[in-house]
């Protein structure tokens, strides 16, 4: 039994190896090209970055870029560079063929954007190709024809010294990539920041970007990249940002940085050139939020267009096809070099007269946002208004219930139940009375079972969240209309998806007018939101909502959109509240569907039993 076992083992094994199933072979070229383009060709953008990168290297000072249906239909970039031979046009479609390097020691030193040879290879594999080319030697150019990256035509063509390539149907022959593209808009979006990113780091050069025949970027060239940044997104910007330029041995750091009192409510503005190729580095980003680390709220963010020249040995930037990512020789070194010369500029700028000051209002200008904000929330619950008084300080703000110590009770803190449940409705059976705040941001409260610490803004929140969804779902959200509408200047691609989703955005209570040129108004919000942050709220949610793609995917997933509003226009922490405030904020959190968490999943309350109460007083 044992040897007929063992017999069926080896029939087992080997019979795979019988009919081919793991037999080790060579994959065809066309199937390497397709696997290999999955790292370079992810979305249209990515077509758009290794032509520009291969226009600049060729010289171009004049480079236009077409695109069609986002560019999922066709991408067409224009030069004025150096052009190719016959010769050197069918090799640039031959894998790692690239005039850049020669040896592996040239890597070391490399300058160019573009080096390892595989840009147009992988993009041919997923698409069908025009490229007309000349070097200016000749009368006539070249023109070749590919499609699933094999040559189908070759010949002369009429063309000046330059080169013009055309991607048509990308993704055409891999539905299953096809399928990932999001709509029109958003990959246009991608586009947009894109060549926004490569016009940037080069101001000398002449970008246009046209889709579907509409021009969205002209971008003439200029002498510095202070006057390009002003031109790709917007005068309020480039009235915000402060130049930073700093060298030291074998390093030379410029660009701009916004002043102390303007940020951002993520860090998508942080933007990063190593040797002027666009990077995405932690220890880039590290040394930035080190140098604003005293000027800025917390989850705030600066802006910052920060260029670093390096010498090529002291930098790995064949890290990732991408090229993306950089791996720095003397990472402690950079590090400081880049926190020190931003902190200085920061700090300076301060210290000037007139200068912005840190990007928190202080005592006065908190205590009139939390006036504003509260009245706003009370007066939309439906509750008379009150008068919120100025947070106390000194002595008197210590000897309140917010300066009581409850650290040590912190092991026996538990959330409460998660959903609504019967232990939900017990929770809420009896009315809830506060007691008081802690650190002006926790409320107070107990029950039969014990004490009860409720967050104030994550109730708050839950409650908002609720009831705008509500109010959305049966299409019934009030609208307050500003009595001074608020300006908001965005960058192309913001502008493209605001245009995109206006309608959307109507239907979420915001009125917003195209006043030309990236400047838009605000003339109306939902009626329970602040108007201190009206501007970067709208500049939120068009993030999110470039984040979630296809129109079908954003109805899916509006929720994520509420939340942004329901976040913003809830109750700060560290902001009094008189007694009856807090207890109709408890009441409304009673009557919410799901009270005890608010939407990022933070516990709205915690729990401390009174027989832990008890036993930590030594009374049991």
């Amino acid at each position: 039994m044992s040897g007929r076992l063992t017999q069926m083992g080896r029939d087992h094994e080997q019979a795979p190896y019988a009919n081919g199933a793991h037999k080790i072979e060579l994959l065809p070229s066309d199937l390497i090209n397709k696997i290999a383009a999955g790292e370079v060709v992810e979305r249209p953008a990515s077509v758009v970055k290794e032509l520009l990168e291969n226009a600049l290297d060729a010289g171009a000072s004049d480079i236009r870029i077409d695109i069609t249906e986002g560019g999922k239909k066709l991408i067409r970039v224009r030069d004025n560079g150096c052009g190719m031979n016959r010769e050197d046009a069918l090799l640039a479609f031959e894998r790692h063929a690239t005039s850049k390097i020669r040896k592996f020691a040239d890597l070391e030193r490399i300058a160019s954007l573009g080096f390892r040879g595989e840009a147009l290879p992988s993009i041919a594999s997923v698409s069908d190709i025009h490229l007309t080319t000349s070097d200016g030697s000749r009368p006539e150019g070249t023109e070749i024809y590919l499609k699933d990256g094999t040559v189908k035509e070759i010949r002369a063509a009429g063309r000046g010294k330059g080169t013009t390539i055309e991607v048509q149907d990308l993704f055409l022959n891999i539905p299953a990539r096809k399928k990932f593209l999001k709509s029109n808009s958003t990959e246009l979006s991608h586009i947009t920041g894109t060549v926004s990113e490569t016009a940037l780091a080069h101001p000398d050069v002449y970008f246009t970007l046209r889709h579907n025949g509409r021009t969205l970027i002209q971008a003439p060239d200029v002498d510095s990249i202070l006057e390009r940044a002003g031109h790709l997104f917007g005068r309020d910007l480039k009235a915000n940002l402060t130049e930073v330029e700093e060298g030291v041995e074998g390093m030379h750091l410029f660009g701009f940085v916004s002043i102390p009192g303007y940020s951002r409510p993520n860090g998508r503005a942080l933007n990063f050139f190593v040797n002027r190729r666009p990077v995405s580095d932690p220890t880039l980003r590290h040394a930035v939020y080190e140098a604003y680390e005293t000027l800025l709220m917390k989850g705030r963010h600066p802006v910052v267009y920060l260029f670093l020249e390096i010498n090529p040995s002291f930098v790995d930037v064949n890290v990732h096809p991408t090229k993306r990512e950089v791996r720095f020789a003397d990472i402690r070194r950079i590090h400081n070099f880049v926190r020190e010369a931003v902190r200085k500029t920061v700090q300076d700028f301060g210290r000037q007269p007139g200068g912005a000051q840190p990007d928190d209002p202080g005592p006065s200008g908190r205590e009139e946002r939390v006036r504003e904000a509260v009245a706003s929330y009370f007066k939309q619950a439906g509750h008379p208004p009150l008068h919120v008084q100025a947070a106390q300080t000194g002595e008197s703000r210590r000897n309140r219930v917010s300066g009581t110590n409850f650290a040590s009770l912190h092991p026996a803190a538990r959330p409460t139940c998660t959903s609504s449940t019967p232990a939900v409705q017990s929770l809420f059976s009896e009315r809830l009375v506060p007691m008081g705040q802690i650190d002006n941001s926790f409320i107070i409260t107990q029950d039969r079972e014990g004490l009860l610490l409720v967050d104030q803004h994550a109730a708050h929140e839950r409650i908002l969240y609720e009831k705008f969804m509500k109010q959305y779902e049966r299409q019934k959200i009030p609208v307050q209309r500003l009595l001074i509408p608020v300006n908001l200047s965005l960058s192309q691609r913001e502008e493209l998806l605001l245009q995109e989703y206006t309608g959307l955005l109507g239907r979420l209570g915001l009125e917003i007018d195209d006043l030309g040129h990236g400047t838009f108004a605000i003339k109306g919000v939902p009626v329970w939101v602040s108007e201190t942050d009206i501007a970067e709220l709208v500049r939120a949610i068009i993030e999110e909502i470039g984040t979630l793609g296809k129109a079908e995917e954003l109805e899916r997933q509006i929720g994520k959109v509420i939340h942004l509003f329901s976040c913003r226009g809830a109750i700060k922490a560290h902001q009094p509240l008189q007694m009856e405030e807090m207890e109709s904020l408890l009441k409304d959190l009673s009557r919410t569907e799901s009270p005890h968490t608010c939407e990022h999943g933070r516990p709205t309350m915690i729990r401390i039993d009174l027989p832990e109460i008890l036993r930590r007083f030594k009374r049991t």
